[in-house]
């Protein structure tokens, strides 16, 4: 057995410490730290921020050697236990390290907590010491991972049958919010960390709607876990949130929760329910359903490399379809409220000229070195597999549909019954599945929007469901499509510029083939004139503004501080605002099929 006390040593530092036990070392131990986390698809080095890091046997001190930069060797001999321990640094606020000061602890157990290499499949027991500073005092535990002696406040041991589960299951503790709810017959708990006023009844409400919507998809009484914990935490400003087996670290602004006596769905609050509607779906969709690529012989990930799989797009773009998807099935948005979420992706994908470039299946093989590591060429270069990959799921499931084949719906339940349900790893030939559980022809799709760029027909993909499809320029940079009477005003976004958020202003973004390309300018020039005319963060839109499509104008600017010129000529203004709607003269059959989709039923 593998044995871990974690202590949350020194808030102001930031310093947690673990000690950890092995029972029956072999001679010549070796211990090492993941260098990803399974969902996040990232070499993010975990180990550099162990501290002071010492072992003893037989209460003598050993030699402790590192081997690379995640792995260390101890000089002991088999079968006596060895004790081993080292600090933590702790001040990541995102959800996939870990997180420590006066006010919370978070811990991601695999940026903490060392593997046995010699016994990853053994029991691991975890225990959670009580803070002993002042504010820990308020300090409760929220985890899923089951607990063997615990007291009131969730401080004491756990365990987890293996490593790979340890990893799976974050810990948070801080003087939080929370409430519970049931779903499918199993026990959900719902944490908030951090300050807020939010409206925890109707966010509780609201939570068990989407939890039951996604157990009716799949089909079961039971969702696959005993309980579920929501982990989120409210900053200013921040927004994510991480899968695990039993549980998910969330982030967003403290503003986005639902405000009391106000009945409405804020775009904040939107944004979290779709949130927690994505990571619960994942719980289905990549924690149980997932690639064999990701899988070693007994199930578990292989986190010391890069697990290379074109499936990402499955994983999550279908989930990221879903997530929306689920909030109009639970009763939360309307049809028309849905209508415009999917014209904003569209949006979003048309300003994308990474789509004519990269395919979804490439961008998943490539998310290692390019989705999380993008720069200032990313938008011409690469195409996100959560934005397309959910759009394509929309497509694959319209055609399905249309076509009389079922629904993508069906084609998830046939996933989960002969893949997830049973452990098996989705082979990288998903589309053999596809066929296999809707009894449809998909390879030309396959080819089309998968493997290759092919711009995707959203006029012919919608009709079978009764919606009308239109594009029109973006009327502001800031546009994100939808029905919109206002003027159109000359803007950067159509000279195909995205100007940096702060500073003087400068391009963070120059799209290929725009008229800023053809003119020459490139990411990181900082415009200082436009036809003789000071160009400040306040006046340039509203130069540019003034400016009709033919003009020829000059522009200054300073590239690596050297001035430079150059001539643009204003453009057409491109077709890259995306609106749905209800067709006028859509059929009983067509409406019948509308609401099918949007319904579940």
């Amino acid at each position: 057995m593998n044995k871990y006390v974690v202590e949350f040593a020194d808030p102001a530092g930031h310093l947690i410490d673990v000690t950890m036990m092995i029972s029956q070392p072999q001679a010549s131990q070796s211990v090492s730290m993941p260098a990803w986390i399974p969902g996040s698809y990232m070499i993010r080095e975990f180990a550099k921020n162990v501290v002071n890091l010492s072992a003893e046997q037989a209460s003598r001190a050993i030699t402790v050697t590192k081997l690379d930069k995640a792995t260390w060797s101890l000089d002991c001999v088999a079968s006596a236990p060895v004790t081993i321990r080292y600090r933590v640094y702790a001040w990541d606020r995102s959800v996939r390290t870990n997180y420590f000061d006066q006010s919370r602890g978070f811990v991601n157990p695999a940026a903490l907590l060392l593997c046995n290499d010699a016994a990853p499949n053994a029991r691991c027991n975890v225990e959670i010491a009580k803070p002993t500073f002042a504010d820990g005092v308020a300090w409760k535990v929220a985890t899923a991972m089951s607990a063997e002696r615990v007291d009131s406040r969730g401080f004491g041991e756990y365990f987890a049958a293996d490593y790979d589960e340890l990893i799976d299951h974050p810990i948070e503790c801080a003087a939080f919010d929370d409430f519970t709810f049931e779903a499918g017959g199993v026990p959900h708990r719902f944490v908030i960390s951090g300050k807020h006023r939010g409206d925890l009844e109707r966010l509780k409400i609201d939570s068990q709607k989407i939890c039951q919507a996604h157990i009716d998809l799949f089909g079961d009484s039971k969702p696959p876990f005993d309980q579920y914990v929501f982990q989120l935490h409210v900053v200013d400003e921040g927004y994510g949130g991480l899968e695990h087996r039993a549980s998910t670290a969330l982030i967003c602004p403290r503003n986005n929760l639902p405000v009391k006596g106000d009945a409405a769905i804020g775009e904040g609050y939107l944004e979290l329910l779709a949130l927690i509607s994505h990571e619960y779906f994942h719980a289905w969709n990549v924690k149980r359903i997932k690639p064999a690529a990701f899988m070693t012989r007994d199930g578990a990930y292989n986190t010391a490399s890069e697990n290379y799989t074109r499936l990402l797009w499955l994983f999550e773009g279908f989930t990221s379809y879903y997530d929306e998807l689920m909030l109009v099935r639970a009763g939360l948005i309307t049809h028309d409220d849905y209508f415009k979420l999917i014209a904003r992706h569209i949006t979003q994908l048309l300003r994308t000229p990474g789509r004519a470039v990269q395919s979804i299946a490439d961008s998943s093989f490539d998310a290692w070195t390019k989705y999380y590591r993008q720069d200032e060429n990313a938008p011409n270069a690469v195409v996100s597999y959560y934005l397309k990959g959910g759009l394509v799921a929309l497509l694959l499931d319209l055609t399905l549909r249309a076509e009389k084949n079922g629904s993508l719906d069906d084609v998830m339940r046939h996933l989960w019954r002969e893949y997830g349900a049973v452990g098996r790893g989705v082979p990288e030939d998903a589309f053999a599945v596809f066929e296999a559980a809707s009894g449809a022809a998909l390879r030309a799709f396959e080819q089309k929007f998968v493997n290759g760029v092919e711009e995707i027909d959203w006029t012919g993909a919608l009709s079978p469901v009764g919606l009308r499809f239109d594009k029109r320029p973006s009327l502001t940079a800031a546009d994100r499509g939808g029905a919109s009477t206002s003027r159109l005003e000359t803007h950067l976004r159509q000279w195909g510029i995205v100007v940096k958020e702060a500073g003087e202003p400068a391009a963070r973004y120059v799209f290929s083939g725009s008229a800023a390309h053809q003119a020459g300018l490139c990411a990181g020039d900082q415009i200082i004139s436009i036809d003789a005319l000071r160009a400040t963060r306040t006046t340039l839109a509203k130069h540019v503004s003034r400016l009709a499509v033919g003009d020829r104008i000059t522009i200054h600017f300073f590239r690596h501080d050297v001035h430079k010129q150059t001539e643009l000529v204003v453009p057409e203004p491109p077709l890259d605002a995306a609106n749905i709607a209800v067709a006028p003269a859509a059929d009983e059959v067509v409406t019948a099929r509308r609401i099918s989709w949007l319904s579940g039923r």
